[in-house]
C-alpha cells in the first residue's frame, strides 16, 4: 500500500493518498535530489470535492509498505480554471545542495572532513559518510553545495578507485560507497518484470583527441587521443586548459572515456522500489543482445490506474574484482 501525507509550518498533517490520481517518484544519478510529482482532486468550487491543503513548502512524506520512500517539500503546484486537479512537484533535501553556494578553499582536507565542515555551516543533518583518508587540496567560488562535494570526491575517487553517490535518507545527507554485490543485484527478465527494452547508439558527443593548453594558450604536446576512434569516426577535438596542481593528461584520457560511442538503454517493467539511480541490475534480454551488470543512471516511477511500472535508463557496468 502507498500513502502520501503533507504537513504544514504548524503541523497539522493530512493523509491526501485517496485524492491522488497519479504518482510520479524519480532520480538521476547526475542529480543530489530526487523529485515526487503527483496529481490530486482539488476542490476549486465545489463543495462535492473533498479538499487537501497542499501549499509551497509544505512537508511531504511517501511511503510504500510502511517504507519511506521520500521525505521533501512542495516547490511547485498548478491548477486551471475548468479542472477540478491540481499537479504538485516536490524535492527531496537534495535540492538545497544545489540552491546554496559557497567560497571556500581547502588545503590536504578529506572529503569526509569537508562534508562535516559544510554540514556544520549550514546545519545539514548526516549520516553515513564514506570515508576516503584521502587528502584534496582545490579552492571554490561561488559553487553549490552539491558541485563541491562532488568535486572532492572525485578527487578522492582518482586515488581509492572508488565511486560515491551523494544522498538524501529522510532528512539526513549521506555519501555512500558504490559497491555491487551479485547475490543483491535484482534481475530483471522476460518472463519476469521486464516489459520492453530499446538500445539506441550515437556518436553526437564523441571526442576522441584532447588538445592541453597552458595558460598562456601554449599547446603542450603530445595530444591525447585514440586513434583507433579517429581512424573509424574521424577526427573529433576538445580542449583543455592546464589546471593547476592536477594531473591533466588524467584528466584529458578522462574525457576520452566518457565521450566514446554513447550506448542509451532504457527498459519499462514493473514497478520495484529497489531499482533507483546509483544502484545496478542484471539484465537478460536476447532479442535486443543485452546481458549483464546495469547501472541505472536515470529512475522513473509512476502509480496510475492501479498499476505501477518503471522506466530506467541504464549504462553498463563491471562488477568490482572480487565480485561476481
Amino acid at each position: 500500500m502507498i500513502k502520501i501525507t503533507c504537513s504544514d509550518k504548524k503541523g497539522k498533517t493530512q493523509d491526501i493518498t485517496q485524492l491522488l490520481q497519479s504518482i510520479n517518484w524519480s532520480g538521476d544519478d547526475r542529480q543530489c535530489c530526487r523529485t515526487l510529482q503527483f496529481t490530486l482532486l482539488s476542490n476549486g468550487n465545489d463543495p462535492r470535492i473533498p479538499g487537501a491543503e497542499c501549499n509551497l513548502g509544505d512537508r511531504v512524506l511517501f511511503q510504500k509498505d510502511e517504507q519511506l520512500l521520500f521525505d521533501g517539500f512542495i516547490f511547485t503546484r498548478q491548477k486551471e480554471t475548468g479542472s477540478s486537479l491540481m499537479d504538485i512537484t516536490c524535492y527531496d533535501r537534495g535540492i538545497y545542495l544545489k540552491k546554496n553556494s559557497a567560497s571556500y578553499k581547502f588545503t590536504k582536507q578529506t572529503p569526509e572532513a569537508i562534508v562535516g565542515i559544510i554540514a556544520h555551516e549550514f546545519d545539514i543533518k548526516t549520516g553515513t559518510i564514506a570515508a576516503t583518508g584521502s587528502p584534496v587540496s582545490q579552492n571554490f567560488f561561488g559553487s553549490s553545495l552539491y558541485e563541491i562535494i562532488e568535486r572532492v570526491y572525485q578527487m578522492a575517487g582518482k586515488k581509492t578507485g572508488k565511486e560515491y553517490q551523494i544522498t538524501f535518507v529522510g532528512d539526513e545527507l549521506q555519501v555512500l560507497e558504490k559497491e555491487i554485490i551479485a547475490e543483491k543485484v535484482p534481475l530483471i527478465r522476460p518472463g519476469g518484470p521486464l516489459i520492453s527494452a530499446s538500445v539506441t547508439e550515437s556518436l553526437e558527443n564523441m571526442i576522441n583527441q584532447v588538445k592541453i593548453y597552458n595558460k598562456n594558450e601554449e599547446f603542450l604536446k603530445p595530444a591525447v587521443s585514440d586513434d583507433e576512434l579517429i581512424k573509424a569516426y574521424g577526427l573529433m577535438q576538445a580542449y583543455l586548459k592546464e589546471q593547476e596542481g592536477e594531473d591533466n593528461r588524467a584528466l584529458a584520457q578522462k574525457m576520452l572515456e566518457d565521450n566514446g560511442v554513447e550506448q542509451r538503454i532504457t527498459i519499462d517493467n514493473f514497478g520495484n522500489v529497489q531499482h533507483i539511480s546509483g544502484r545496478a541490475v542484471m539484465l537478460q534480454e536476447p532479442y535486443t543482445g543485452l546481458e549483464g551488470l546495469f547501472f541505472i543512471d536515470s529512475d522513473r516511477h509512476k502509480w496510475a490506474n492501479g498499476v505501477y511500472k518503471n522506466s530506467l535508463v541504464l549504462r553498463f557496468g563491471k562488477m568490482k574484482e572480487g565480485k561476481r
